[in-house]
Formats: structure tokens, sequence, C-alpha cells
């Protein structure tokens, strides 16, 4: 089993990791080489995510593209997979026949054997099933013959226990599961072994690492010991949750060097009307309280958000009490979005309750004006300022110029050489923009 693969991935960065660990497993393995169009691609696979509609309509759309492909190449195999292959399977096997293969979230580690037999069998087949605590599987690390990165993502836990009234994943992605310490730190010394300099740690509820029976350790000791790995310069985490959000993890982002003090901590709304009937399990008096408890301990914390706009029956005077939070948190960022009725959630059934779609659209309007007056302001607090840089490549859009991320997660672009790539550098700010910010390197830190 060998030839071009195509892997269109969708959504969050779980999304991502998945996918990267599954063209590795079978480039490496299995011989697939890469290919940039899907309709040259002998096998095609779409990772799915089924967080917002919006997402749904996208991977349908691309999916229906390929049909003209598929009638003209019948050996091609196509398999969907991700958490809208989770909840939608037989929806998806219905919408497009074509389709060989839908896989759920829990099946990636089967899906070279899955993909064989639709090879052979020449059947459709939908794998859907969330296994227990016991028999889930992380992908395993294989390394990389093509990738060195500078900055990886790394996943060391899956599922949420949380069952918000708006969300989807606990029926995408099942129960808290973490992966073992000893797969996670394996992987940790592969990855610093390769020139990687940043970890990303992910999880849906990453904070909440070590609360089940697969983890010897809590959440504080693993950023200890990632953080221990020679080479490795910088951790950072995404994405927690305010409920488990302690002492001693405020402690440990405090005092272990390696660890970025930059945190982003959902908040959803700033009512706590609506945060009950999101089921959120917190009050704003108790973000209020995470809020002043990491900031004792790291003043110069960077602290980005989620926020739901038009949430059923939410009013104007509780929309303002979200923005109020903005500018009582000072936000850095945000990632505001509408409302979207997911499957399998209660919030999807209260359609009395919905708020009209123009009065939503206006509220978000609101929101992310005020948003892009925040990041303005901390933007302009980094001009003239010198700051440390992690070079990651070549600029996207500045042509000729080099590209690194900050502690705080910011993108700066500069003059330089290529071989200043995985080196941290000291950069003066010249100039900020919306998304970026441009400097002068004044020196490196070798």
């Amino acid at each position: 089993m060998s030839g071009r693969i195509h892997i269109s991935t969708y959504g969050c960065q779980m999304n991502d990791y998945e996918s990267d660990r599954t063209y590795r497993i079978f480039h490496d393995l299995y011989g697939f080489d890469w290919i940039d169009r899907a309709d040259q691609a002998d096998l095609v696979l779409y990772n799915t995510c089924s967080i917002r509609e919006k997402a749904d309509h996208k991977a349908f759309s691309s999916i229906g593209d390929l049909k003209k492909a598929k009638d003209k190449n019948p050996e091609m195999i196509i398999a969907v997979g991700g958490c809208m292959a989770q909840v939608q399977g037989e929806d998806i096997q219905r919408r497009f026949p074509y389709v060989d293969l839908v896989f759920g979230t829990h099946q990636w580690q089967n899906l070279p054997q899955l993909v064989l037999q639709a090879k052979e069998k020449k059947t459709k087949k939908v794998e859907n099933e969330l296994f227990g605590w016991r028999n889930y599987n992380f992908l395993p690390y294989k390394g990389g013959k093509d990738r060195h990165p500078v900055r990886e993502n790394i996943s060391i836990q899956n599922g949420c226990n949380h069952f918000c009234s708006f969300c989807v994943v606990p029926f995408t992605r099942g129960r808290e599961v973490s992966r073992p310490v000893e797969e996670i730190m394996e992987e940790v010394r592969g990855l610093a072994d390769r020139g990687v300099k940043e970890l990303n740690l992910l999880g849906q509820n990453v904070n909440a690492y070590g609360t089940d029976r697969r983890a010897s350790i809590g959440f504080a000791q693993l950023l200890e010991k990632v953080s221990s790995v020679d080479g490795i310069e910088r951790v950072r985490f995404v994405t927690s949750h305010p409920k488990e959000m302690n002492q001693e993890i405020v402690d440990a982002m405090a005092n272990i060097p390696e660890v970025c003090h930059q945190l982003h901590l959902p908040i959803q709304s700033g009512s706590d009307r609506i945060l009950e009937k999101m089921k959120r399990e917190y009050t704003m008096d108790r973000y209020r309280e995470v809020y002043h408890m990491l900031k004792e301990k790291i003043p110069d914390l960077v602290l980005t958000t989620d926020i739901i706009v038009g949430f059923p029956s939410e009013t104007e005077s509780e929309f303002q009490a979200t923005l109020h939070a903005m500018i009582e948190f000072d936000f850095d960022d945000s990632f505001s979005f509408l409302y979207s009725p997911r499957p399998h959630t209660k919030a999807a059934q209260w359609t009395d309750e919905f708020i009209p779609q123009e009065e939503a659209k206006e509220r978000l309007m609101r929101l992310q004006q005020l948003q892009a007056e925040l990041k303005d302001k901390h933007s302009r607090r980094y001009l003239d300022q010198t700051v440390k840089v992690l070079v990651e490549g070549k600029a996207k859009k500045d042509q000729g110029l080099l590209s690194g991320k900050t502690e705080s997660f910011r993108t700066v672009n500069f003059e330089g050489p290529k071989a200043w790539v995985g080196q941290m550098m000291n950069v003066k700010i010249d100039e900020v923009f919306p998304h970026s910010m441009k400097g002068t390197v004044v020196e490196s830190f070798l």
C-alpha cells in the first residue's frame, strides 16, 4: 500500500496534530508521498470539525467537490474522519455514497488497517466507536523524515467531562483520558532531538491532566518534567478550563522558566445566568478569583479567551456584562463566535430562545470592535521594546524576511539569514500591525 496522499484538516490544533501524525505514519511506514491537490491523490483524508455549523459546511463542500475526481479514478480512496464524522457518520455516507470510509475520533491509530480493508474489500464502512479510557490509544510518535519545525504540538489529553450545554466535544471526543507520562516524555525527547525548541501541550481540557486513572502525576508535575528535557526552551498549553485552574498550576507557570507567561482561558460570557445556563461550572467571581491568582504570581501574564455571542436567551444587558468582562480582564485577544446549535447538545433544543441572527451578528460586531481596540492598545506597548523571538522560518507575506514568535505568541517579522532559524533572537519592535509586528534584530541568544 503506497501512493500519493492528501489530508484536508478543519478545526482545532488537536486536528492539526492528528493530521500531522497520520501523514507521518503513512509516509514513513507505507511510503505515501504528499500531494497538494486532493483530486490527484490516491488517498484523500478529511479530518473534520464539528464545533460550529460553519465547519460542517466547509467539509461537506470539499467532499462534494471530489465526486468528479472519484468518478474519473474509482481506485481513489476517500476517508472522512474526525469530530463531524463521529456524530454524523451515517449521514455522511448517505449524502456521499462515493466515500469509502467514515471513521471517528478514536480510530486514528487503526486508520492504515481500515484504509487497507476499504481498498481490498471495496466495502463502504462507518467506524465511530468511542473506546473507554482503558482502551483509548494516542497516536504514537514515529519521528519524521522530512519535517523539522521549531515549534510542535503534542497531545497529552483527550476528551472532556464537563458537558457544557452548547458543546459537542464530549460526544465527539468522549470522556477525559490522560496520556501516560512515559509516552509523552518519549515524544518530547524525540522532538527535542529533532531540534524542536517550543512545545504546545494539547488537550480539550488540558489542565485536567492526571485527574483520571491513566496518569501517575498531575498537570503541574507534567509541566516540570517536560520543561526539564534538554533543548526544550518554551512550553505552552491549550485549552484550559477555569474550574481546573489551581494554585499548583499557577505556581508551576510562575516558577518554571520554560513555561510561557501566556494563557488561553475561555470565559464564554460575562453573565452568571448565562454561564449557569451554559453549564460552565463557574461564576464570574470564580473566574475573577483565578484571574487575580494568576496576576499575583505572573504580573506580565498575557491572557486570551473564547466568547460565545447570542447564546439562547442572552439579553442585551447580559451581553453588556460580557463587554465589561473583556475590559476588566484586559484580554490580549479573543476568539469570538456566534452561538451555533450542535448535535446532541442541550442548548440546541432551546429553539424558542434562539437570538435572531441579525441581532446576534450586531452584538458580535460590537464585541470584536472592542477586542480590536484592546489588542491595538496591547500592541502599542511593544513599540521600541526589545523582546525574545524564537525564529521559525520565512515570513508568510513579507518576502525576504524571517518570522518568529514572542513568549506572548505574537508574530514578529524581521530581516536576517536563514541560518537563524531555530535560534532565539533579541528583536527591537519598530512597527505594529493588527496581526503581526516588525522589528530589527539587536542580538541573539546562542
